[in-house]
C-alpha cells in the first residue's frame, strides 16, 4: 500500500536500523562502568512497567488493532480474519516510541547481567518479554473492538476502564513468558475473528439520531472553528484520541515523578501526538461537505487559519495537561532556565507541528471519513511515515531544550527557540500561500471528498 519507492526504502531502513540500535545497546550497556549497578538492578521493575502500558493499553485505548486493510478493499479483495490480525501486529514495530523502548530495555538487560555470564540469556529475556506485552496487546484491542460493537459493550467497558488503568503487569520467567506470547497469539487471532464478525451499532447509532441545531456564531471566523471543533469531536477515534492524548501522559508523567529537565522533553512530543490525531490532513474534517464549503463565496485563507487553529488547539491543550500534571510531584520550583526552557519548547514543537501538518495537509491530501472508532486521517502507510517524521524531529526538538534546561542562563533556550519558531513560521505562511491558488485548492477538496 505504500507507493513511494522513497518510503519503501525508508521503511527498510528503520527494520534495519532498530537490531543495530539494540546491537549498540547491548554493547553499551554491556561495557558501561559497574558504579550504580545496585542501584539501577533495583529499579529495573520500574523499567519495564510503561512497556507494557504501552503495548497494552494503547491498542485498547485506540479501539482496537491497527488497521490496515480499509472496509471498502476487504469486499473486493477479501482475506482472512488470521490474516487482518497478523497485520496489526506486525504494524507495531513502525511505533517509534515502541522501538525506543525496546532498545532502551536490551541496553538496561546488559548493564545488569553479572559479568562473567552469556549476555544473550538476559537480551532473550528481555525480547520474550516485550513479544509477549505486544501480541497481548493486540488480542485485548481486538476483543475490545468485539465487544464495543453493541451499546452494552461500550457501557461496560467505559465502566472498567477505570479497573483496567490499574491493573500490574507480572515479571515471570522467559520461558513462560514464550508459552504466554503463543497463548495470546491464538485467542488475539480469534479475537479478530469475532470482531469481524459482530454486525455492530455504533455507525447506525451515528446516522439515524437526531442532531440539534447549533446556534449562529456572530461572524463567518467563528461559525467556521464552531464547525471546525464539532467535525474533531464528532468522530469516535478523534474523540477518544484527545482524551487518551490529554490525559494519559499527564497521569504518566505524575506517577514517574518527572525532575523539569526531564518534563521538558514532554510538550515536543505531546504536540507530535497531537498533529498525528488530524493534524496531518486536517481538511479531511469537511469530509463530502467540502465541495460544498468551497463552492461558497469567502476569503479561502480563513478555513486554512481556521484549520490551523483547531489543530494548535487540541496540541496546547494536550501540552498544558500534561505539564501540569507533571508538575505536581515536581520537588521545587523550576529555576529561571528550566521553565524558559519548557516554555520555550513549547512554543517551537507548537510551531513546528503546525507547519509539518499544514504543508502534509496541503500537499498530500487523503479521502477519510473518521467515522468509525479505529479511522485514522491517511492510510496505514502514510500515517506511519507521517509518526517518524513528526517523532523525530518532536524528539530532536525536546533533547536540546531540555540539555539547555540544565544551565545557568534562560538566554540560551530563547535564543534557539527564535530561529527555530521563525523557519516553521515561514513555512506555515508558505502552506497558506500554495492554499491560495485555485489549482491546489480544487485538488485538496476533490481528494478529501470523493478520493
Amino acid at each position: 500500500m505504500v507507493r513511494s519507492p522513497r518510503a519503501r526504502l525508508g521503511f527498510l531502513a528503520l527494520a534495519a536500523t532498530t537490531p543495530l540500535l539494540s546491537l549498540v545497546a547491548a554493547v553499551a550497556g554491556r561495557l558501561a562502568p559497574d558504579g550504580s549497578r545496585d542501584e539501577v538492578v533495583l529499579l529495573a521493575p520500574t523499567a519495564l512497567i510503561p512497556v507494557a502500558v504501552l503495548a497494552v493499553l494503547a491498542p485498547m485505548l485506540a479501539g482496537g488493532g491497527n488497521e490496515l486493510f480499509p472496509d471498502d478493499h476487504l469486499t473486493a479483495y477479501p482475506v482472512s480474519s488470521r490474516t487482518v490480525y497478523t497485520a496489526s501486529l506486525m504494524l507495531t514495530p513502525l511505533n517509534l516510541a515502541w522501538v525506543t523502548q525496546v532498545v532502551g530495555l536490551v541496553g538496561l538487560a546488559a548493564f545488569i547481567a553479572e559479568r562473567g555470564r552469556l549476555l544473550v540469556l538476559p537480551v532473550l529475556t528481555v525480547l520474550a518479554y516485550v513479544v509477549l506485552v505486544t501480541v497481548a496487546g493486540q488480542a485485548a484491542g481486538w476483543w475490545l473492538t468485539g465487544i464495543r460493537q453493541h451499546r452494552a459493550g461500550r457501557v461496560v467497558t467505559w465502566a472498567l476502564a477505570s479497573a483496567l488503568g490499574l491493573g500490574g503487569v507480572l515479571v515471570v520467567t522467559t520461558g513462560v513468558l514464550l508459552g504466554l506470547s503463543a497463548l495470546a497469539y491464538v485467542l488475539g487471532a480469534r479475537a479478530c475473528d469475532w470482531a469481524l464478525r459482530q454486525p455492530g451499532d455504533a455507525t447506525l447509532q451515528s446516522q439515524t439520531g437526531a442532531v440539534r441545531r447549533g446556534r449562529r456564531r456572530s461572524s463567518p471566523r467563528a461559525q467556521i472553528l464552531a464547525t471546525d471543533r464539532s467535525s474533531v469531536w464528532r468522530s469516535p477515534s478523534l474523540r477518544r484520541g484527545l482524551l487518551v492524548l490529554g490525559i494519559l501522559p499527564g497521569l504518566v508523567a505524575a506517577a514517574a515523578g518527572l525532575d523539569w529537565t526531564s518534563l521538558a522533553l514532554l510538550p515536543a512530543l505531546v504536540a507530535a501526538g497531537a498533529g498525528l490525531l488530524f493534524g496531518v490532513n486536517v481538511f479531511c474534517l469537511d469530509g463530502s461537505g467540502s465541495v460544498w464549503l468551497a463552492s461558497n463565496p469567502g476569503d479561502p485563507a480563513r478555513a486554512f487559519w481556521c484549520k490551523a487553529q483547531v489543530v494548535a488547539e487540541g496540541s496546547l491543550v494536550a501540552m498544558g495537561i500534561t505539564l501540569a500534571a507533571g508538575s505536581l510531584r515536581a520537588d521545587r520550583a523550576p529555576t529561571a532556565a528550566e521553565a524558559v526552557a519548557i516554555l520555550s519548547c513549547a512554543a517551537t514543537a507548537l510551531l513546528l507541528v503546525l507547519a509539518t501538518c499544514m504543508d502534509l495537509s496541503v500537499t498530500r491530501p487523503h479521502r477519510a471519513d473518521l467515522r468509525g472508532p479505529r479511522n485514522t486521517p491517511a492510510p496505514p502507510g502514510a500515517m506511519a511515515a507521517y509518526s517518524v517524521r513528526l517523532a523525530v524531529s518532536a524528539t530532536l526538538t525536546g533533547m536540546l531544550f531540555s540539555a539547555l534546561s540544565g544551565l545557568s542562563d534562560w538566554l540560551w533556550a530563547a535564543a534557539l527557540a527564535l530561529p527555530l519558531g521563525l523557519l516553521s513560521l515561514r513555512r506555515l505562511l508558505s502552506s497558506a500561500r500554495k492554499w491560495s491558488d485555485p489549482a491546489v485548492r480544487s485538488r485538496v477538496v476533490a481528494t478529501v471528498a470523493s478520493g
